[in-house]
């Protein structure tokens, strides 16, 4: 009884195609997607009957194939200079502990990083528009803002950028800087 309503309903709203037989919508259904997935599944298990193995259209290669073409490209590498003169190598530079008293100024290189660990500090930025960039919370410092503690802070330009103290402060600092 409630199948036959639905099925009336269904009907009304136009969408049953054969009243009374939606078995048989179903069944003709399922019967196209297994015609469907074995087709496509028939194209990827076939093989092609006129791929020579070891041939360009063969999609396997062997190991001895693969290492030839390497050792191929390694003589190819070696035989040509470099582009460029190789510098060598230095030490990474690592971060120093600065202490900077009450007033002073520490300004920065470019590329220099540093991070208050105590006591208060204020931005110094003499040009109007750049700034420090606060790497921790992705903001730009301008003249005057105060520097967070534990905050990673860039100088990206040598133009008189840095920060002037409150009270004592001690910083982590890498690369160029001057106290004055």
């Amino acid at each position: 009884m409630a199948e036959q309503q639905v099925e009336r309903k269904m009907v009304r709203k136009g969408l049953c195609l054969l009243p009374g037989r939606w078995w048989l919508v179903t069944l003709a259904g399922a019967a196209v997607l297994l015609l469907l997935t074995g087709f496509f599944l028939g194209q990827g298990v076939v093989a092609n009957p006129d791929t020579v193995p070891g041939s360009e259209r063969d999609p396997l290669v062997t190991a001895s194939w693969v290492e030839a073409r390497l050792n191929t490209f390694a003589q190819a590498l070696g035989e040509r200079p470099l582009p460029g003169v190789v510098r060598e190598l230095g030490p990474a530079p690592v971060y120093r502990v600065v202490v900077v008293e009450s007033g002073q100024t520490m300004l920065m290189g470019e590329g220099t990083e540093f991070i208050l660990r105590s006591g208060r500090a204020r931005a110094l930025v003499p040009i109007k528009g750049t700034g420090l960039a606060n790497l921790t919370t992705g903001k730009n410092l301008v003249d005057g803002d105060p520097i967070e503690r534990d905050h990673l802070i860039l100088s990206p330009r040598d133009d008189g950028r840095g920060i002037v103290t409150v009270t004592q402060a001690i910083f982590l600092v890498r690369n160029n800087y001057r106290i004055v």
